[in-house]
């Protein structure tokens, strides 16, 4: 979709929350399917006086293609302080190696992060799946996939009431673009999974993310929901996050 060149991305953001447990590289890599992919975020915010916030956000993305295979890496790091109270200082690091069949692939990856929001000081996941296109048409696609995960998450460390999970979970995911018009595109992630031990217990991410794209610059509006229906702690179930980004092609 691009040519090989490196990729700065600008962004800004609001939102209701910074705790999300599912890492989503579909949108951060959306160009790397037949090229080479560096991209950097960083944001950076302070506040003294009255108020006393400081905010900082980076990542880093890089993908590359290998004859049939797509190699992705990503990793993230929030922080935030307000009134010198650490409200986030999260990380988060994903590998992901699909070995493609035509459209379809074969897929394994690792992950690991910590939300300080979700009392979770660890999770590290290692899993593996299969991923379908059922619809390709020029830029518009529809993918589903299947596949599991073995999950360690530690909760609450170092307290009375530490929580340590253990899980085997089923993983059922959609991928898909449209094109709306020449210029604006939909792109839009859904996973859904399930403890195999208690299918009562799910975890449901959704996010679309709107592009508007010019001729080096794309604009995009994103929402990400995530939510848990059993948490193992004392925290709500769902999250909502909006972000406005600006993506710059170098």
């Amino acid at each position: 979709m691009r040519d090989n060149k490196y990729l700065l991305i600008l962004f800004f953001s609001f939102s209701f929350s910074f705790s999300q447990t599912i890492i989503n590289t579909e949108s951060l890599l959306r160009e790397i399917d037949s090229s080479f992919v560096f991209k950097i975020n960083t944001e950076a915010d302070f506040n003294f006086g009255n108020i006393d916030l400081i905010q900082l956000n980076n990542a880093l993305s890089l993908g590359k293609r290998f004859k049939n295979n797509l190699f992705r890496i990503s990793f993230g790091h929030e922080y935030i302080s307000e009134e010198k109270e650490t409200i986030s200082n999260d990380w988060t690091g994903q590998m992901r190696l699909n070995h493609f069949f035509n459209d379809n692939s074969l897929f394994i990856f690792v992950q690991g992060q910590n939300v300080v929001s979700l009392k979770l000081n660890h999770r590290y996941l290692i899993g593996a799946g299969y991923r379908n296109r059922i619809i390709n048409k020029r830029t518009n696609y529809l993918d589903l996939s299947a596949g599991g995960f073995f999950e360690n998450e530690l909760y609450n460390k170092n307290l009375i009431d530490q929580v340590l999970i253990n899980n085997l979970r089923y993983s059922f995911s959609s991928f898909s673009n449209i094109q709306i018009s020449k210029k604006v595109n939909l792109n839009t992630s859904i996973y859904y999974q399930l403890n195999s031990r208690n299918l009562k217990d799910c975890r449901v991410f959704f996010e679309p993310r709107l592009y508007f794209e010019l001729d080096k610059i794309s604009f995009y509006l994103d929402l990400k929901y995530r939510f848990h229906s059993t948490p193992y702690v004392d925290i709500l179930n769902n999250d909502t996050e909006f972000l406005f980004g600006i993506e710059i092609d170098l």
